[in-house]
This record gives structure tokens, C-alpha cells and sequence, in this order.
């Protein structure tokens, strides 16, 4: 089970551009390719260094840090050396009456779970 949270108004999205948002403490992009949404933690795998420092073209978002690369439509790393633990975190997405909305799991039934608090992401 999961649950929704608004993030961002469905109009303040820039497709080609990494759109920042956070919803109960959490730090989170949102990526559009035409016209699909992705949402995923704002922390590369590798070292929690934040993704939205990044750059976005086509649909390969990279890690500013070391270069590392992710495929933006299924969130697959793709650089050099294949590492599928190291895959981006992903939050299924929708827009509800323009506000775009985030699902985060729930384990015990009270917020969101599993997503790095902000407090924890280096930037």
C-alpha cells in the first residue's frame, strides 16, 4: 500500500530539466520526457550525492559527481560497468487536477517509508 502525496503543481514542471520537489521531509526529482513523468530520489546510489545537481539531456540523467550515468525511463545505471544494485530509486507518479502526486510505500501505515530524509543527502 502506498501513500499519495502532492509535490508540485503540474504546470511548474520543465520538461528537459530536473525539477526539485520534496514531500513529508523527503528530497525527490521529477523528470519529464515527452510528456511522461519520473520521479525518483534526489540521491545517486553510489555516495547520496544529489541528483538534481546533475544534468538531464535526452533521456540520461548524470551524477555530477563522478559522471555516473542512469537511464531516465527505467532508472537503470548504464555507465561503463554494469551495476544493477546501483540502479535509481524510483516513486510511481500521476497528476491529480493538475497537482502532480508521489506515492511513497507505507510498512507500518503511517508515512512515507524508505526515501532519504533530507537531513541525510549531501549537497
Amino acid at each position: 500500500m502506498a501513500v499519495w502525496q502532492p509535490v508540485l503543481e503540474f504546470d511548474e514542471i520543465i520538461e528537459g530539466g530536473i525539477n526539485k520537489a520534496s514531500a513529508g521531509g523527503f528530497r525527490l526529482i521529477l523528470l519529464q520526457i515527452e510528456g511522461e513523468l519520473y520521479a525518483y530520489e534526489d540521491a545517486c546510489p553510489h555516495e547520496r550525492h544529489p541528483l538534481s545537481l546533475g544534468e538531464f539531456e535526452g533521456d540520461i540523467l548524470t551524477c555530477a559527481k563522478h559522471l555516473w550515468e542512469f537511464e531516465v525511463r527505467t532508472g537503470k545505471h548504464i555507465s561503463r560497468i554494469n551495476r544493477p544494485k546501483c540502479d535509481l530509486r524510483p516513486f510511481e507518479v500521476r497528476v491529480v487536477n493538475g497537482v502532480v502526486e508521489v506515492a511513497f510505500p507505507r510498512s507500518d501505515g503511517i508515512g512515507p517509508q524508505g526515501a532519504a530524509p533530507e537531513s541525510d543527502l549531501s549537497g
